[in-house]
């Protein structure tokens, strides 16, 4: 058994009785993902297998509110063998998982018990343990009502709890929660304890939750310090109910527990957590401060100046720091302003704000989790970020990450970089989430003398910039983070990554699909790899280009799978030199472009793009074809009635030969080839003029202009095809 038992077997008295349903037979191997058709219904079950290697299956269940679901995954080996170890999961119609279990029942077999409050379908997954692993098993789903529960699991329970006076209670069921009402107190610190005890029927793995009643969440614990039981401080801001929640871990346990509540006074606070603190803080000041107990907040007031900007620092200090500051503003009226986790460094706070009016303002010292304690240190500085050599803003070379804003509308941020000659680094400027983020990021690197070295716009794909830069001496370098047009502002990321992108999974950059990213060939010798996730089953196209300036003549791609291995290569599938190949994972998971210079010939800039979609079949398509040079690409068709449309700019009296020919493993048994113009219109068409029933069409245009060639299967057949155009 690996790792945690997360989702057990229930108790005997729990068990849903009855006889194994029989297995359906698989007919086809079902997509690992939620375009699954596959569908399994309580009381059923299917047999099934993991081939090829890689190989992930979904199937869809419909669940209802009221009914406990017992989910199997079982191998089923031939004799003799040893079959394959499954893992089971359950995902919501968006993807999330909700429900997870490897090793159950002393066995390698997989077994979980789900409940849901809705009527829905949710995805059951069976993979391997081992991706490479292949084996028949058996996925089987029970049903029954749930059992009565004696304490309710909301707002309403009937379920109270008082300091000092334990209750005892029982999950009747793996997903089963207490809900328990505590009229709180400010000013009183409460110790929290969810023990499951003991013996049978004990609950193994307790969890415990503060909530509001709208079910937010106030605190948490799992694992305390008394072993898999659960305890937590809690100090409330303010009186009145709040419920604390028992539960079993990841909802896969049931059993008897024991909720304990003890209370004592808060101890003295030397500032305050609330609009009525004596903590002061001014600008061009730090205050050196403390968070002295569980739950501990300090407000420090502060006066602002309308239309300027002001920076906040909240940093780890002492003997005894903080581990995860976290620092919010707020304006007068207790409404928070602004808020940042780890912008500041490390896991240091820092706010850039602008006073969009005068008076007083709050700066909330805390720490990430509920229960922080430690030293802090708190600064207030006046104006943005400097924009030239002076900046007080660093960046590690090693690797770091910053939030930041660019207030007013035109602001540019230096950052200080320090470099040694020939040290290499990966830069990415990208906009933050949210209404306020910086629309278009632009990205400049100035050397040691204040000159700009090197600069980018969009390489980052979805406008966002990205460069790689290697320092031609030692010195410090600084990284201007501003926005396209000079009237941008808004908030960004800025993060650092040693090294060029290296031609290995762990160095290797994320390639959006969809979205472009640019980079360079350094040295004739250099290869960059990119991370693709892949869903199995589904066409993707990929594609290198030089860009310019200097762009890579020649344009190398390799596509490898999750072990490295190379699984398509292509050099000149694209217009003219550039790389372009069609490619339909049969297994889904993590793949890597490598993009390198043919015959390793070369140095230059290039775009790579990753699509999930098949080459259009309209006259809007993104393809095309460069009839002046000679041009050719190879695609597939993947359903019968399946059209692929290529772009194409013909000269008026110029004859033109458009050849489609079967190719491939699995090669388009009859091309047929259409010539259409910009209102779609047939100009030509062509079914056998080719070797053997490939397809031929030879055309003259009496106008020059934009046409499109169709490629479509004769009889609605399937396949992989090469369409190749060429002057005659």
């Amino acid at each position: 058994m690996r790792g945690r038992f997360l989702m057990g077997a229930a108790s005997a008295a729990l068990m849903l009785v009855c006889a194994a349903p029989a297995a359906l037979a698989q007919s086809a191997d079902q997509p690992g993902d939620r375009s699954t058709q596959a569908r399994i219904e309580p009381g059923s079950a299917i047999q099934a297998e993991f081939n090829p290697g890689n190989d992930v299956d979904w199937f869809r269940l419909r669940v209802e509110p009221g009914q406990r679901y017992r989910i199997t995954l079982d191998a089923t080996p031939a004799e003799g063998e040893s079959g394959v170890d499954p893992v089971l999961f359950v995902y919501d119609l968006g993807g999330n998982q909700l429900a997870y279990n490897d090793d159950s029942r002393g066995s390698l077999n997989s077994e979980l018990f789900f409940t849901h409050n809705e009527n829905v379908d949710v995805y059951l997954e069976a993979r391997p343990f081992n991706p490479e692993s292949t084996g028949s098993y058996r996925i089987a789903v029970e049903a029954a009502p749930l059992p009565a529960d004696d304490v309710g699991n909301d707002a309403s329970t009937r379920g109270r709890v008082t300091a000092g006076s334990p209750v005892t209670g029982a999950l009747e069921y793996a997903g089963d929660v207490d809900w328990y009402r505590l009229n709180a107190r400010r000013g009183v610190v409460y110790r929290i304890a969810l023990n499951g005890g003991d013996g049978e029927g004990a609950l193994r793995d307790p969890l415990v939750r503060v909530l509001s009643a709208s079910g937010e969440e106030l605190a948490y614990n799992d694992d305390g310090p008394n072993g898999l039981n659960s305890y937590l401080e809690f100090t409330p801001n303010a009186s009145g109910p709040v419920f604390i929640e028992a539960r079993g871990y990841a909802d896969a346990y049931e059993g008897r527990y024991t909720l304990d509540v003890q209370s004592a006074r808060q101890p003295r606070d030397a500032v305050a957590g609330d609009s009525g603190t004596r903590g002061r803080i001014n600008i061009g000041q730090s205050v050196d401060g403390v968070l002295d107990f569980s739950g501990d907040r300090d407000w420090y007031r502060v006066r602002l100046a309308e239309g300027q900007t002001y920076r906040f620092g909240l940093e780890s200090s002492g003997d005894s720091p903080v581990s995860d500051p976290l620092l919010r503003l707020y304006n007068a009226r207790g409404d928070e302003v602004a808020m940042d986790d780890d912008g500041g460094g490390g896991l240091n706070s820092l706010i850039e704000f602008t006073a969009s009016a005068a008076g007083t303002y709050y700066l909330e010292a805390r720490g990430y989790s509920q229960d922080a304690t430690g030293g802090y240190t708190l600064r207030a500085l006046e104006g943005d970020i400097p924009a030239s050599t002076s900046t007080d803003q660093t960046l590690s070379a090693e690797g770091d990450y910053r939030e930041g804003a660019l207030s007013p509308a035109g602001d540019r941020d230096w950052y200080r970089v320090d470099l040694s000659e020939g040290q290499a680094l990966r830069i990415s400027l990208w906009k933050t989430e949210g209404a306020d983020a910086l629309s278009d990021p632009y990205l400049v690197v100035y050397g040691p003398d204040g000159q700009e070295v090197a600069r980018d716009d969009d390489s980052g794909g979805d406008l966002n910039a990205w460069l790689e830069y290697q320092a031609p001496a030692t010195g410090a370098y600084y990284i201007e983070a501003r926005g396209f047009s000079e009237e941008a502002e808004g908030r960004y990321a800025i993060s650092i990554a040693p090294g060029e992108i290296g031609a290995d999974m762990e160095s290797a950059e994320h390639l959006t699909l969809n979205m472009g990213r640019v980079s360079t060939i350094s040295t004739p010798e250099d290869v960059d790899w990119f991370a693709l996730e892949m869903i199995e089953g589904r066409p993707y196209r990929i594609a290198v280009i030089g860009a310019e300036p200097d762009a890579l003549a020649d344009p190398y791609l390799t596509l490898y799978d999750a072990n490295g291995q190379a699984v398509a290569t292509d050099d000149d599938g694209g217009t003219g030199l550039n790389s372009y190949l069609s490619f339909t994972p049969v297994t889904g998971g993590v793949y890597f472009v490598g993009v390198s210079a043919y015959g390793a010939g070369g140095t230059g800039r290039y775009g790579v793009i990753a699509m999930d979609t098949e080459i259009p079949g309209h006259i809007y398509t993104d393809e095309s074809l460069d009839a002046a040079s000679g041009d050719d690409r190879s695609s597939r068709l993947d359903m019968p009635g399946d059209l692929d449309y290529f772009r194409v700019e013909l000269e008026q009296g110029v004859s033109y030969q458009i050849d489609v020919t079967g190719a491939g493993r699995n090669p388009l048994s009859d091309p047929l080839v259409t010539l259409v113009d910009g209102e779609n219109a047939t100009i030509a068409s062509d079914d056998d003029s080719g070797p053997g029933l490939n397809a031929r069409l030879r055309f003259t245009p009496t106008t020059s202009g934009t046409y499109y060639v169709q490629v479509s299967g004769a009889g609605g057949v399937i396949g992989d095809y090469n369409v190749a155009i060429a002057r005659r």
